[in-house]
């Protein structure tokens, strides 16, 4: 079930229905900025922006995020 859009905050990790994990960096004017890792993988070094809305119905829930190092 997607997320509200509210839900989303910078600082956070999000699970989506399928193997990839999100941890958002920040968000400015309604686009996402996140790093993306697979279950049990590393974090990916490059960014990815989608738009709020997008974001938030491709996640499903709130997740711990990894340690970083």
């Amino acid at each position: 079930m997607p997320m509200a859009e509210t839900d989303i905050q910078p600082g956070k990790c999000y699970a989506t229905g399928g193997s990839e994990n999100y941890k958002v960096l920040h968000i400015n004017r309604g686009i996402v900025s996140y790093l993306t890792w697979n279950k049990g993988g590393k974090m990916q070094p490059l960014r990815t922006n989608a738009g709020v809305k997008a974001f938030a119905a491709a996640v499903t829930k709130e997740i711990a995020c990894p340690a970083e190092g």
